[in-house]
C-alpha cells in the first residue's frame, strides 16, 4: 500500500527573555556562550520538515490490472511485463497505475485476483494465459463497467456466451506468430542446408530416407502449435527440402524438467536443429550445452533474444511484440477510440517478427531473412494458418508429461 504522508513545517518560535532584573546584574562568560550555543540549534530546527502518517490513509488505487501466469524470470511471462511498460511509456502512463499479480493459477486463482484488482480500481484488466479463458469470459459477465483482455491460443474466439449475450467487455487476442515462426524455419533452413554442403552433418542425423532430422518441443498439441511447428517446417524446407521434423508435446508451460527432458531426447536422436513453443528456455539451454559438449546441435528460442544464454547454439527466436498491442489498448482507452475485440496481429502490424541472428546463423540468412519478410508484410507472401493437423514429414509424439 501506498502511503501518503503531510509534510508539516514545523517552527520553532524562540523567545529568549532579556534578564529585567533591576539592578546592575550582567552575564558571565559562560552564561553568554550556552545563550548562544541554544539559539544556533533553535534556528536549525527552525526549517525542519517533519512527515507525519495521516489517520485515514487510502489504499493505491491502479487503473490497469495484470494477472500473469509466471513472473520475469519467464520469458513468455517477461515478454508481456516489458511490453506493458514499454506502451504504458509511450502513452505517458504512471506506473503506480499498473498492478500486477504474478503466477496466478487458473479458475479460481484467476476469479480471486480478478476480485482484488476490482477492488483496487481497475477499469482494465489483462490476462496473459488461455489458461484463464473460462475465468476470465465469467468475470466479465459478471462486471460489465471493467474491460476484460486475455491472451488466446486460436485466432477465432467467441465474445458471446453460452446463452447468447454478447460481452462487449472482453477482447481477445492472439499474436500470429506462425509468420515469424515461417521466417525462423527459414533461417534454420539456411544452416542446414550450409551444414549439409560441408558435410558436416553426422550420419545419425539422417533418417533412411536421408532426410536431416530437426527436432520440436511443444507445450501443447493445440491449434497455434500446429500452426507454429507446420510453418516452421515450411520455412525449412523453403531452403532444404530433405528433412524430417520430430515433433514432441509436454503438456506443460511451466515445466522445465519436461523440456529438457524433450530436448534430450530429440539430440540424442540426431537432431540437427531444434525450435520450441513453450514459456520457458530448457530447450536453447540443452542445445546450448549439447554445442559446447562437441555436438552438432542448434536451436531456434521463443518469446525473446537468447543469444546471451546460448552464444553457440542460438540461431534466432520468434518474438512477439507486445507493446504494438498494448499501446493502442491503452491509446484506445485513454482517448474513448474503438478497440477492436477480436485482434490478430502479424508482420503487417509489426506485431511478430525474429530476433537478431546468432552468430551460429549461416552467412546469406539476414538477406534471405530481409526479402521474406517484407514478401509477408506486404501481402505477396501468404503464410497458412493451418492447424488441423500436422503436414507429411512431421511426427508427433506425445510425452505426457505432468506439470
Amino acid at each position: 500500500m501506498k502511503k501518503k504522508f503531510l509534510s508539516v513545517l514545523l517552527i520553532v518560535a524562540v523567545l529568549i527573555g532579556m534578564a529585567g532584573v533591576s539592578g546592575t546584574q550582567t552575564e558571565s562568560g559562560e552564561q553568554k556562550a550556552d545563550k548562544e550555543q541554544k539559539q544556533q540549534e533553535n534556528e536549525q530546527t527552525a526549517e525542519t520538515k517533519v512527515e507525519i502518517p495521516l489517520e485515514n490513509e487510502e489504499e493505491q488505487k491502479g487503473w490497469i490490472g495484470v494477472i500473469l501466469n509466471g513472473d520475469e524470470t519467464e520469458a513468455y511471462t517477461l515478454a508481456h511485463i516489458d511490453g506493458i511498460r514499454a506502451a504504458a511509456e509511450n502513452v505517458s502512463l504512471p506506473e503506480q497505475d499498473i498492478i500486477w499479480k504474478e503466477r496466478v493459477g487458473a479458475n479460481d486463482g484467476c476469479k480471486s485476483a480478478v476480485k482484488d484488482l476490482i477492488r483496487q480500481g481497475c477499469e482494465i484488466i489483462i490476462a496473459n494465459s488461455a489458461i484463464y479463458e473460462e475465468a476470465i469470459k465469467s468475470e466479465a459477465e459478471k462486471n460489465p463497467e471493467v474491460d476484460f483482455v486475455v491472451i488466446n491460443d486460436s485466432k477465432t474466439q467467441s465474445t458471446v456466451t453460452e446463452d447468447g449475450t454478447e460481452l462487449t467487455n472482453l477482447y481477445n487476442v492472439h499474436m500470429d506468430t506462425y509468420e515469424a515462426s515461417y521466417v525462423a524455419g527459414v533461417t534454420a533452413g539456411m544452416k542446414v542446408a550450409k551444414l549439409k554442403e560441408k558435410k558436416k552433418i553426422p550420419a545419425k542425423s539422417f533418417d533412411e530416407k536421408k532426410n536431416v532430422k530437426l527436432g520440436y518441443v511443444a507445450a501443447e498439441a493445440n491449434d497455434d502449435a500446429h500452426a507454429d511447428i507446420n510453418a516452421y517446417y515450411l520455412g525449412v524446407k523453403a531452403v532444404c527440402k530433405k528433412v524430417v521434423l520430430q515433433v514432441e508435446y509436454i503438456d506443460a508451460w511451466n515445466n522445465s524438467d519436461a523440456e529438457a527432458t524433450a530436448a534430450g531426447d530429440l539430440i540424442r536422436s540426431g537432431c540437427v536443429v531444434l525450435a520450441s513453443n513453450t514459456d520457458l528456455d530448457a530447450v536453447m539451454q540443452m542445445a546450448e550445452n549439447a554445442k559446447e559438449s562437441g555436438k552438432c546441435v542448434y536451436a531456434v528460442g521463443r518469446n525473446s533474444d537468447m543469444r546471451q544464454m546460448a552464444g553457440k547454439a542460438a540461431l534466432t527466436s520468434v518474438v512477439s511484440v507486445w507493446s504494438v498491442y498494448y499501446t493502442e489498448l491503452f491509446d484506445a482507452k485513454l482517448n474513448g477510440r474503438y478497440m477492436e475485440q477480436n485482434w490478430n496481429g502479424g508482420y503487417a502490424q509489426r506485431a511478430v517478427t525474429i530476433s537478431t541472428l546468432g552468430k551460429s546463423a549461416s552467412s546469406g540468412t539476414g538477406d534471405r531473412v530481409k526479402k521474406t519478410e517484407e514478401k509477408i508484410k506486404n501481402g505477396k507472401k501468404q503464410i497458412a494458418y493451418f492447424s488441423t493437423r500436422a503436414l507429411d514429414g512431421i511426427l508427433e509424439s506425445e510425452k505426457g508429461q505432468e506439470q
